[in-house]
């Protein structure tokens, strides 16, 4: 496996993978239109990149297997796991035919990094309480503050 940062002709993947990230259970609650037409599942890839954006690339054999990657937000135009301007909300998405093989622990955990070197206080993000990708969050030291709709905010301290 290789990791290595996004960049903005990385775009299509990480639509790609915002759409596993919504579509986590199999289920098909967004396509790519109704993705753009929420506003708040949008906000993690409108114009991508701002040069605060920040994030990985996970290739395997050369191809793109996972991603993640993090963004500001503001209290005024958040995403589903805001918890403060200055801090960095992820996104994680690994397509279906790589899963459970690492590819998102070590590209969140190349993030985790990135963020640090960074500066940042914190990382957050979103998740529902029946996602497997929960497990692999606490593993790497996330921890739920909060609960938003059906899903909960957790949070990591750099």
């Amino acid at each position: 496996m290789h990791l290595r940062p996004v960049t903005a002709a990385d775009f299509p993947f990480l639509l790609e993978m915002l759409l596993e990230a919504c579509n986590w259970d199999g289920t098909p609650w967004y396509d790519e239109a109704q993705v753009r037409a929420d506003d708040r599942a949008w906000l993690y890839l409108a114009d991508w990149p701002r040069a605060t954006d920040f994030g990985v690339i996970a290739e395997v054999d050369g191809v793109p297997a996972g991603a993640t990657w993090a963004r500001l937000l503001t209290g005024e135009r958040h995403g589903y796991g805001y918890v403060a301007d200055d801090v960095p909300e992820i996104t994680l998405g690994v397509s279906p035919a790589h899963r459970r093989q690492g590819v998102a622990r070590a590209a969140l955990s190349e993030l985790i990094a990135q963020a640090r070197l960074a500066s940042y206080p914190r990382l957050s993000l979103s998740v529902d309480p029946d996602n497997p990708a929960r497990r692999l969050y606490e593993s790497l030291g996330f921890v739920k503050v909060g609960v938003v709709g059906t899903s909960d905010t957790m949070v990591r301290d750099l």
